[in-house]
């Protein structure tokens, strides 16, 4: 039979297994069941298609739509994000959204200006109206959107209708409702962002006649009000709680680094100017060196008789002569003018945001600490802060006995914790220790079960082994030489039988364990040569 027959594998198959003892079954099926489950999931991990967004942020109508034809064309599919995005294999990505998009899919939630591309020649002008109004709102809607943190946007406009003959026109007015994402809020700048690119992409629409609310119904910007209010009071109130702690955070570590950590404690409160100021300067140089740009001279010169006029005052406010009438008078008058060049200089000065306008900083210092000398300290931290009393700012540094208490309970339960950890770190490392060691022990045992040799008890008629190969061989021939029927009418010999039963279960014994067998025929081989 050739090594090749499928039957002869087979029956070789079966001897071979049937050879095997108790745990190398167990062993041998638990591998194959092993290898055809790997097998198997191997070839379904293999064969499984990689999925990829399609489209993402699709509303409920898009996401229908998009489905349905996928459903159509027999295309599988998988929805994420809620429903928001849908994925499908990589191989049929790009020749879906090619067909798709020829479809009119995704139409978008909101519409814009597509809107206007829908208008018939009939259209009123009404009509015309209203439709660019919805594509306003719609085009206004995906920008809010855009921001983060925005997950759906709804934009009102009221538009009032221009008449040449209304005296009072209405103010147009617009309304934002916004839908954040699970876990976000919108700050101060978000709404006010919100503000201004409505009222900038409407005519005639102020900031301050703009409404921003929420989807729980905070008002997030009342009407008039321009949304920036509150974005620059957070600005302001963030610059000074930085500018508060940088200072208190240089004195800390300064502290700590002479007192030691703990021993200290600083806290920083600052007045910043946040007006902004303009000042204007004119100052006019001169140089009393400098040549002249002109000059202008006057000479005036009298000479006669008579008196000057002039007296003293009577009783009734009239004037006494006290002079002679006669006399002569000599009168001259000289005057010069000089136009010097005169220079301008122009000086504006703006004063810069956030100054500072007043700062206190309070120390307090542990008793406990060694070598604390509050005026030190307070030079120190005076020198470090940049104080400057001309404008008002105080130091005050203080010591006492700190409470450590909540130090203490809170240094206990951390080592508790601590403690716990590692009491479950080593209680899980023992459990997976032993666990280890259960395995390890059963692979041993199976492992050495699987060789542990079986004794087969073996019986033979005479004391020699060579006797018995004779007699075997010996009965083998003369069975061979018999007639047949003489064979079929012959009694069995019950030592024929036994001879038999023996060799058979030598053979057994030898496909079972050759190695065995051949040390065994050794030995004895050994015993009769000595």
């Amino acid at each position: 039979m050739s090594a090749l027959d499928p039957k002869w594998v087979l029956e070789r198959s079966k001897s071979l297994f049937a050879g095997f003892t108790t745990g190398q079954k167990a062993i041998s099926g638990v591998a194959v069941v092993a290898v055809l489950v790997g097998g198997l999931m191997f070839m379904s991990w293999a064969g499984k298609p990689t999925y990829v967004p399609l489209f993402t942020s699709l509303s409920a109508a898009d996401a229908a739509a998009i489905t349905a034809k996928l459903t159509e064309t027999k295309t599988p599919y998988q929805l994420a994000d809620g429903g928001g995005t849908i994925m499908v294999p990589q191989s049929e990505l790009y020749q879906k959204r090619i067909d798709l998009s020829g479809a009119g899919l995704p139409a978008g939630g909101t519409q814009g200006y597509s809107l206007l591309d829908k208008q018939s020649l009939t259209s009123s002008e009404f009509q015309q109206q209203v439709t660019y109004q919805r594509a306003l709102e719609g085009e206004l809607s995906k920008t809010i959107e855009a921001i983060d943190g925005v997950e759906a946007a709804v934009v009102h406009l009221a538009v009032p209708q221009k008449s040449v003959f209304a005296d009072d026109k209405s103010k147009t007015s617009g309304s934002v409702l916004v839908k954040t994402r699970p876990g976000a809020t919108l700050s101060p700048q978000q709404v006010e962002a919100v503000v201004h690119l409505v009222s900038s992409s409407v005519p005639g629409l102020a900031p301050a006649d703009v409404t921003v609310a929420d989807g729980a119904g905070r008002v997030l910007n009342m009407p008039g009000t321009d949304g920036g209010g509150s974005a620059v009071a957070d600005a302001r109130t963030q610059q000074t709680l930085s500018f508060q702690n940088a200072k208190a955070q240089a004195v800390q570590s300064m502290l700590d680094n002479v007192l030691g950590p703990g021993r200290a404690v600083v806290r920083v409160v600052a007045d910043l100017n946040y007006d902004q100021q303009t000042t204007n300067t004119e100052r006019y140089i001169t140089d009393k060196n400098a040549v002249p740009l002109n000059i202008t001279t006057s000479k005036e010169t009298y000479t006669g008789t008579g008196s000057p006029v002039g007296g003293v005052l009577g009783p009734d406010n009239i004037s006494v002569p006290t002079g002679a009438a006669g006399g002569q008078t000599k009168y001259q008058k000289d005057n010069v003018t000089r136009n010097n060049a005169v220079g301008t200089e122009k000086q504006t000065v703006t004063s810069a945001l956030g100054q500072v306008r007043r700062m206190s900083i309070a120390v307090v210092l542990d008793q406990a600490a060694p070598a604390a000398d509050p005026a030190t300290v307070s030079k120190l931290v005076s020198a470090a802060a940049g104080i400057n009393t001309t404008r008002g700012d105080t130091v005050q540094v203080s010591q006492m006995a700190f409470d450590t208490t909540a130090a203490k309970t809170a240094k206990a339960e951390l080592a508790a914790a601590s403690a716990a950890k590692q009491k479950s770190q080593l209680m899980s490392m023992i459990k997976t220790g032993l666990i280890l060691l259960v395995v390890a022990l059963a692979v041993f045992w199976l492992v050495r079960k699987s060789r542990q040799v079986q004794r087969t008890p073996v019986y033979l008629p005479s004391d020699s082994l060579d006797e018995a190969l004779q007699a075997l061989l010996a009965a083998e021939e003369s069975r061979a030489l018999a007639p047949a029927g003489a064979r079929e009418l012959e009694q069995p010999d019950p030592a024929h039988v036994q001879r038999l039963a023996v060799r058979s279960e030598i053979g057994e014994l030898i496909e079972r364990q050759p190695d065995e067998v051949a040390r065994l025929l050794r030995g004895w081989l050994a015993d009769r040569r000595s």
